[in-house]
């Protein structure tokens, strides 16, 4: 319970600090855009005095870079105290290029302010928006990364793949089933290749686990197309009887079918 406590008291002080760094930016927008808000009426007496006065006292407003850099510091505390997700792919690539977009868009478009006021006013602040979002976006996720241990896979399932067949190998009597896996960050289509299926197979697993419908009905409808003889003792009946008599009906439609014959026998 402590834990948890202690865990909301910091996500407050993490959405504090950003909402401070928002703020920042505000107050960055109403500074250096002012003549925009002045000609719309959009100011307020008491904002000025205040203002005027952090300018008098510690210059806050001396260079744009000042308010820039201190809204930039608290949005990296809020980012590197808050908790990424997990599952989420995230790469340093990403990570680099949002944040020099971000950076260039907020620190390199002061240039925009010397164009007439209504241009200067759009293209600053959104500028100055698009690029806060950006360092926001490339925070998190290196926060991400950081908490993480720089894995992308958290489980170690990825660390722990490696390269299966990929090559199909059939005779005519193999049993050949298709899987999917992971293998370096990416996924592949591979073969289970049984080349010798008279060696005999077990497959085990929990109920529900897909032995049937990922072996079994394979091992079905490939042996019936090759022409096996099969004894199939249904447990659930009609279940695997069904796929083998359908299968069986498909395969009969072809023209180089040989005589096929289907026996039920069903004990209740």
């Amino acid at each position: 319970m402590q834990g948890e406590d202690d865990l909301r008291g910091l996500a407050k002080i993490m959405g504090f600090m950003r909402a401070v760094s928002i703020l920042l930016v505000l107050i960055h927008f109403y500074w250096y855009c002012y003549s925009f808000f002045l000609e719309r009426h959009w100011t307020l007496p008491l904002i000025n005095t205040i203002l005027w006065n952090f300018q008098k006292t510690v210059g806050l407003f001396s260079h744009t870079l000042y308010t820039k850099v201190f809204a930039v510091i608290l949005l990296a505390l809020s980012c590197l105290g808050t908790k990424g997700v997990k599952n989420e792919k995230i790469t340093w690539n990403k990570i680099c290029t949002v944040l020099a977009i971000g950076f260039v868009l907020f620190f390199f478009n002061t240039p925009f302010l010397k164009l007439p006021v209504e241009p200067a006013a759009f293209f600053y602040i959104l500028t100055l928006s698009l690029g806060w979002i950006a360092l926001m976006v490339a925070g998190l996720w290196m926060s991400r990364l950081l908490k993480d241990n720089l894995m992308d896979d958290v489980f170690n399932i990825e660390n722990e793949s490696f390269m299966q067949e990929v090559k199909l190998m059939e005779n005519e009597y193999s049993v050949n089933l298709p899987t999917k896996f992971w293998y370096q960050g990416k996924q592949h289509d591979g073969w289970i290749n049984i080349v010798n299926p008279f060696r005999a197979t077990i497959v085990l697993g929990t109920p529900g686990s897909g032995k049937s419908y990922a072996i079994i009905n394979n091992y079905i409808k490939q042996h019936i197309e090759k022409g096996f003889s099969m004894y199939i003792y249904d447990f659930k009946f009609d279940d695997l009887s069904t796929i083998a008599y359908n299968h069986l009906l498909c395969i009969c439609k072809m023209p180089e079918c040989v005589t096929h014959n289907f026996h039920c026998r069903h004990k209740f």
